[in-house]
């Protein structure tokens, strides 16, 4: 309980940071759905697709393993801890400016076979240079998140979303930037922003040499990772490469800001990941440790799918005040996709027993097999169902990739997390969501009245289970 409420306490405070960052960004789409046309923001999406490809490559594992390490050599006090961090910078610097420069000198081809030749050089190198300024902003504020410092971790995230929009708007709108203007806007905003972080975090940096003896096995640990995050981009963006090749890229653009609308569930999402990892963490070591995991799986899982339903249920509604009207449609994406963030986010539970006894290559088949999923829904349904089918492709496919992870791990680590209450917490919220996209025409006093009744039953499952664990 104890964990329970410090879980309560940094996901209210991630929960503030976290709506005020992503608001930011959701609050700029009536402002880009009207600058940008469906087709433009088409190609911003895969642009930025491409880029997150090399976003994958570029953690290579290190975040994970500097979360490891960070609590493992707590008790060698801050100089290891700083030769730690200091030593995954350095290795990203070296190692994150190689790939960059090497992947835009690949620009020439990347334009003639994903847009027709219509972008120069630069779009890539700015773009490219934002994933890696993106990856070294992201340690400094994982740092503050690793030391419960969560209005440090705001600071950070929510500077660098105001410093992006202001900079791609004033370049865009003033100086006429368009495309170009986007990628080069955040990749400064990143830059900056990080170069503050890194500030705040400055005790943990040691440059006095170079800490290539934490290399082999940070490697060790992190490399195992990179065909599994890999494995997780392609199972992301799976949905995008269908839509673009089945479809023009007016359909993707449309497709991408229904993905945008659903970030209202990821907000919710990433505020319980950044709470909850370092908990995590811990609770692994600890003798309540199974109980912690079992208690939060059915509160995630009761809030998350009353949200999504939720969601659903506004969706129409918030593409109409918030969206351009060329961009109405993109209304069922939004619900569908936001199963994918909220299984997304389970994972951190269900992969319990894969981080436990550090058997992390796991991961590698688990989502290799996912990936295969992946393609064959959206090869059967994206041709058929468009965007609505690539979202529910990408939605199915997580689910079996978190609860395959959720079976391994019980093989782990038994702690008892897959019962029959959280089946029924999934069953009613899917069969609610389904419902809400099927009766667009109902009155909203009734779909709201269906929302309600969903948390009902989540906090009457909620009540047993405490019940149960309580005579256990």
């Amino acid at each position: 309980m104890n964990r329970l409420r410090q879980l309560g306490k940094d996901s209210m405070i991630y929960g503030m940071g976290g709506i005020a960052a992503k608001g930011v960004s959701f609050l700029t789409l009536p402002i880009y759905t009207r600058i940008f046309s469906p087709a433009e923001y088409g190609s911003i999406e895969m642009l930025a697709v491409i880029s997150s490809f090399l976003a994958a490559l570029l953690v290579m594992g290190m975040d994970s393993a500097q979360s490891m390490y960070f609590f493992k050599h707590k008790d060698e006090g801050l100089e290891t801890q700083a030769s730690l961090v200091s030593s995954i910078l350095q290795f990203r610097l070296l190692f994150g400016g190689t790939i960059v420069v090497l992947s835009t000198l690949l620009a020439p081809t990347l334009n003639a076979v994903f847009f027709e030749g219509k972008l120069g050089p630069e779009y890539f190198a700015f773009a490219f240079a934002n994933a890696l300024f993106t990856q070294i902003l992201n340690q400094s504020s994982e740092i503050m998140r690793l030391l419960y410092r969560p209005w440090g971790y705001i600071s950070i995230t929510l500077g660098q979303a105001i410093t992006a929009t202001c900079l791609v708007l004033i370049i865009v709108l003033y100086f006429d930037g368009g495309i170009l203007g986007f990628f080069m806007g955040t990749a400064i905003s990143s830059f900056l922003v990080g170069s503050f972080g890194w500030f705040r975090v400055r005790r943990y940096l040691n440059f006095r040499k170079v800490h290539s003896e934490w290399w082999p096995q940070l490697i060790k640990f992190g490399l195992p990772l990179v065909p599994a995050g890999l494995a997780t981009y392609f199972m992301t963006t799976c949905d995008r490469w269908f839509v673009q090749h089945y479809y023009e890229v007016k359909e993707l653009g449309i497709f991408a800001i229904g993905a945008k609308f659903s970030m209202i569930m990821t907000i919710a999402v990433e505020t319980f990941r950044k709470a909850w990892w370092p908990i995590a963490m811990d609770s692994m070591q600890s003798d309540d440790g199974p109980k912690t995991f079992r208690l939060i799986a059915r509160v995630y899982m009761g809030c998350g799918t009353t949200c999504v339903v939720a969601l659903t249920m506004l969706s129409p509604w918030l593409l109409k005040w918030f969206a351009g009207p060329l961009y109405a449609n993109a209304w069922p994406i939004v619900g569908i996709l936001a199963w994918q963030s909220l299984f997304y986010g389970f994972y951190l539970i269900a992969a319990a027993g894969i981080w436990k006894t550090e058997k992390t290559y796991l991961n590698l088949y688990i989502m290799l097999f996912a990936v295969g999923v992946g393609v064959l829904l959206n090869w059967l349904l994206v041709p058929k169902y468009g965007g609505e089918g690539a979202a529910f492709a990408t939605a199915l496919t997580h689910f079996i990739s978190t609860f395959i992870s959720l079976f391994v791990s019980q093989r782990l680590w038994s702690i008892n997390l897959f019962d029959f209450s959280l089946v029924i917490q999934i069953a009613i919220g899917v069969s609610a969501a389904v419902w809400m996209i099927t009766s667009i025409n109902e009155h909203f006093i009734l779909r709201g009245s269906v929302v309600f009744a969903l948390l009902l039953s989540n906090l009457v499952i909620f009540h047993f289970h405490l019940k149960s664990e309580r005579v256990s």
